[in-house]
C-alpha cells in the first residue's frame, strides 16, 4: 500500500515519521528547506509516545507526478492553503485513492470534493501538540491518536488496513461510524476557544477578568450546537459543561494558534480564520441560526 503524506509539519510529520519508520512504502510530498533537510538526513522526530528517531521515506519530493499515484494520501495543511493542496495533490489521486484530511475544521471533506478528482474521500480528526521546530525535525508532546471515516458511514474495505498500519506505528487509530458527528465535536471543542480569544481580543487571563465570560463561552458553544441540529447533527448535552471546566483549567497565558497568529499580526487571509470561525458564520447563514459571537470574533480581525 503506497501511503503519501502532504505537508511535513506539525501533523504530517508525526503522522508521517511514524510510518515512514514502519511501512516501507511511505512517501513525502514536502517543500523548500524542509524537503533538503529531509533528503540529507531524513526526518528527525523527538516524540513523548513515539520515542526519539530519525525517518527516512521512501521519497521525498515536491513533485507530486514523481511520486506517481497512492493507494493513500493523508492531507495535513492549513486551512488556508486547502484549495492549493489539492491541486497540488492531483497528479497523486486516481480514483480507486483513499484521501484522508487531517485538518482542523469540521467535515472538510464538503470543501475539497469540489477540488480534488474522483476519490475516495474521508474526514479524519488528529489529536496532538506537535509542531517542526527547524527544517526537518519535529516534536512531539502528550498524546497522539487518529479518528477517522467516510461521512456517509459507509466503510471501504481499505480502512482496516490503513488503521492497522497506524496503530503498528505506535498512532491509536480508531474507525468512525459516524464521522458527522465525531468531526463536530473536535470542531466545537477547537473552534469554540479561537472564538473566545479572538472575541476577547486576548489570552486566557484577559478573558477571565470578565465575570461573565463562561456564558460568553456557553453561547459560543450553544451557537454550534444548534448550526449542528440544523444539519442533523446531535451534539453531545454535556459539551458546553465540558468547555467550561477545560477553559477554567489553563494558565493565563493559553491562546489558541489561530488567535496568536492574528495577534501577533498575521493578516487574516494567512490564518484559519475563515476556515474555522469564517465557516461557522456561513453555518449560520446557511441554517437560519443566529451566530452574534462568532460574527463579532470574525469582523474583528477580518
Amino acid at each position: 500500500m503506497k501511503i503519501g503524506i502532504f505537508g511535513i509539519g506539525g501533523v504530517g510529520g508525526i503522522v508521517g515519521g511514524a510510518l515512514a519508520r514502519n511501512h516501507a512504502e511511505t512517501y513525502f510530498y514536502v517543500r523548500g528547506e524542509n524537503l533538503k533537510a529531509i533528503r540529507q538526513k531524513g526526518l528527525k522526530v523527538e516524540s513523548a509516545s513515539l520515542g526519539d528517531f530519525v525517518a527516512h521515506p521512501k521519497l521525498a519530493s515536491d513533485n507530486a507526478a514523481e511520486l506517481g499515484i497512492m493507494d493513500v494520501i493523508i492531507l495535513s495543511c492549513k486551512g488556508y492553503n486547502l484549495k492549493e493542496a489539492c491541486a497540488a495533490i492531483g497528479p497523486m489521486t486516481g480514483p480507486g485513492t483513499i484521501v484522508i484530511s487531517l485538518l482542523n475544521g469540521v467535515i472538510v471533506s464538503d470543501i475539497m470534493e469540489p477540488l480534488l478528482p474522483p476519490c475516495i474521500l474521508a474526514d479524519g480528526a488528529i489529536r496532538v501538540f506537535s509542531w517542526l521546530t527547524e527544517p526537518g525535525h519535529i516534536l512531539q508532546r502528550g498524546l497522539c491518536s487518529i479518528t477517522f471515516g467516510m461521512k456517509d458511514g459507509s466503510r471501504p474495505p481499505q480502512f482496516e488496513e490503513i488503521a492497522a498500519l497506524l496503530n503498528r506505528a505506535g498512532i491509536p487509530t480508531t474507525l468512525s461510524a459516524d464521522i458527522l458527528t465525531d468531526s463536530w465535536i473536535k470542531y466545537v471543542l477547537m473552534g469554540s476557544s479561537s472564538t473566545l480569544y479572538c472575541y476577547y481580543d486576548g489570552p486566557a487571563g484577559k478573558v477571565k477578568e470578565d465575570p461573565n465570560h463562561e456564558a460568553v463561552l456557553r453561547a459560543i458553544v450553544g451557537e454550534m450546537t444548534a448550526a449542528a441540529a440544523a444539519k442533523g447533527i446531535a451534539l453531545p448535552e454535556d459539551l458546553a459543561d465540558f468547555c467550561v471546566e477545560q477553559f477554567a483549567k489553563v494558565p493565563p497565558d493559553t491562546m489558541t494558534s489561530l488567535y496568536r497568529d492574528l495577534s501577533g499580526g498575521k493578516a487574516a487571509k494567512d490564518t484559519e480564520l475563515d476556515h474555522i470561525i469564517g465557516r461557522m458564520v456561513e453555518f449560520g447563514e446557511q441554517t437560519g441560526v443566529a451566530t452574534p459571537y462568532h460574527k463579532a470574533a470574525y469582523t474583528r480581525f477580518a
